[in-house]
């Protein structure tokens, strides 16, 4: 599919497209869904959490520290590309927190769907990703000197979002996000883990890039609760908007060659 079949509306506010022709209203549809993120929040673990904290609740997110020196590398060759890395509103239209291109993100994997031609950019990244259960969603988020993310509230009621910092300026008191209330600042490969349904926003007051690598994951639900978080999760994987943020993310930046301990193995 390309753009030309998707209906313009797509990404934009007011209509969530289910298919091509398919629409449901989108403000009711958040406000229901973030009301429900109030009560599902009651069966999620204590967030937000830093650092050590957070390795302790989520263990297998050290895969990504095991790896930290061939993440890193693959984003320095990501970063030779930089120009050509989308911002988010260019792939979402919708999602305007950040006017022109300072806020970048390049995307891995969204509901489940890998987007091949970005991922062979980055195949250390993706191995240790890989190595993590139930990610469903994937990206590096590249945040210009002195950029600003408006407060916003994510709708994906039921969803845990892992900051994994890759660059952070050499003040990072003066780089930070505040969450719900909660104050933080990012430090290289200290993880920070938090409810993207709460209320968040980031401030960058240098003059250096602040580099991310985001991961979404589902987080455990008790019965029923299981049954609506699956149900959203299954929608929105199939519909018109994920495949034309695909289609819109997917910008085929050269396949960079694995580190050898990642290797795939013959068969």
């Amino acid at each position: 599919m390309t753009t030309t079949d998707l209906p313009q509306g797509v990404g934009q506010k007011g209509r969530f497209y289910l298919t091509k022709n398919i629409w449901v209203p989108q403000e009711p549809l958040e406000k229901l869904n973030l009301r429900l993120s109030d009560w599902i929040l009651r069966n999620m673990p204590k967030l937000p959490l830093a650092g050590e904290e957070a390795l302790k609740s989520f263990p297998f997110l050290a895969e990504l520290k095991k790896s930290h020196a061939k993440i890193k590398a693959d984003l320095d060759y990501l970063l030779s590309h930089h120009e050509e890395i989308p911002t988010l509103h260019e792939v979402h239209p919708r999602d305007l927190y950040v006017p022109g291109r300072a806020w970048r993100t390049f995307i891995l994997k969204i509901y489940g769907h890998e987007i091949t031609a970005n991922t062979a950019a980055v195949p250390d990244t993706m191995a240790a990703i890989n190595r993590i259960p139930g990610v469903h969603t994937a990206l590096f988020s590249i945040l210009a000197g002195r950029a600003e993310i408006e407060p916003h509230r994510g709708s994906a009621a039921g969803v845990v979002r892992f900051h994994y910092p890759l660059i952070v300026p050499s003040q990072p008191e003066k780089c930070w996000i505040e969450i719900g209330g909660h104050h933080f600042f990012w430090e290289e490969g200290l993880p920070l883990v938090f409810d993207d349904t709460r209320e968040h926003w980031v401030k960058n007051q240098t003059d250096e890039t602040r580099v991310v690598l985001i991961i979404d994951f589902n987080a455990p639900m008790p019965f029923p609760v299981n049954l609506y978080t699956g149900l959203r999760y299954n929608l929105i994987r199939r519909s018109a908007e994920v495949k034309a943020v695909i289609e819109r993310a997917s910008i085929g930046v050269p396949p960079r060659t694995a580190a050898p301990g990642n290797l795939p193995k013959a068969a």
